[in-house]
């Protein structure tokens, strides 16, 4: 039997326009290509088919592709998820994040190079990458989980910190810092699962090349943005260079910070009994996301290359 990953991959491109799949169809002909011009028959054939990759539009008339990838992520949730659009709504890229959990997100038009090895990227780690379970974890383990993991909260606003502590402190163990210094200590000290940071701030400028790097290196610690300066283009970017699992708008509201930091608490723990399955949340190896195109300074990068990786040690423990 010839190997799985020497096989062409599985593609469902969903669009309502006839010349967008014809394109996209000739510019990935390696693979088995299937094509789909009603995003409601999308859940289905992702399953039928086996897909490896979507590859979807977000204007259509009959759905929304963020509410097409989040059905399809229900129904085959194997497949790793790309998103195309032509204009800039910074609603759908949040949503995008927050509900499809999207692999990456294409503007158009786009360059042909950059799609065709970014499919390719995302078929090789739908293959190679288990998923881990969608079922929910025991209330016992949740417990443990909570008691285990730690949520560190990089941010100087002294409000946002009061309402974050309010919210999160009776149930997680959470730590506070308003310093990428004092924030890199805790991570250096503490098993850390969940960051929730905001993108820039008065004193240390701009933090989003901090949380790109960390995610380059340590894939596993799920990264919460809570913001109020969002726009499109930014939250595409810390989609597709810093695998963003939740972005949160200011004022912080108790209901989605909760939900976004207890289902990215049990993603870390399952990550550790399941550690392969970490690729499906790294930057992957494509060229546009090595470590010299994250301009931090070299000091900077060592230490966060120095932290303890403790699910990677437990990956390489499990052989």
């Amino acid at each position: 039997m010839e190997p799985t990953a020497a096989r062409p991959l599985r593609i469902l491109c969903i669009d309502d326009e006839s010349r967008i799949l014809r394109a996209l169809k000739a510019l990935l002909r390696e693979h088995e290509v299937h094509i789909c011009s009603d995003p409601r028959q999308a859940p289905q054939m992702a399953k039928d088919f086996d897909i490896d990759v979507i590859v979807c539009d977000q204007r259509m008339p009959q759905m929304q592709g963020i509410d097409t990838l989040r059905e399809i992520k229900n129904a085959h949730p194997r497949a790793l998820r790309i998103l195309l659009t032509g204009y800039a709504d910074l609603k759908a890229v949040l949503g995008s994040v927050n509900e499809g959990e999207v692999f990456r997100y294409v503007n158009k038009p786009w360059e042909n190079a950059e799609i065709k090895a970014l499919v390719t990227e995302a078929g090789r780690i739908a293959r190679e990458a288990p998923l881990i379970s969608s079922e929910p974890i025991s209330e016992r383990e949740a417990e443990e989980a909570r008691g285990t993991v730690g949520v560190l909260v990089l941010e100087e606003d002294a409000v946002t910190q009061n309402r974050l502590r309010e919210i999160l402190a009776p149930h997680y163990q959470v730590r506070f810092a308003n310093t990428i210094d004092r924030a890199l200590m805790l991570l250096e000290q503490h098993e850390t699962g969940v960051l929730i940071s905001e993108t820039e701030t008065h004193k240390q400028g701009d933090l989003t090349q901090l949380l790109k790097a960390l995610k380059l290196h340590h894939p596993y610690i799920s990264t919460v943005v809570i913001t109020e300066r969002a726009n499109a283009q930014l939250a595409m970017e810390l989609i597709n260079e810093g695998q963003v699992y939740r972005m949160l708008l200011k004022p912080v509201r108790m209901g989605s910070a909760r939900l976004s930091v207890d289902s990215a608490i049990t993603r870390y723990w399952k990550l550790k009994r399941n550690p392969r399955a970490v690729k499906r949340f790294a930057l992957g190896n494509a060229p546009s996301f090595v470590e010299h195109s994250v301009p931090v300074s070299e000091q900077l990068m060592a230490r966060i290359r120095a932290l303890p990786t403790r699910i990677v040690e437990l990956m390489k423990f499990n052989g």
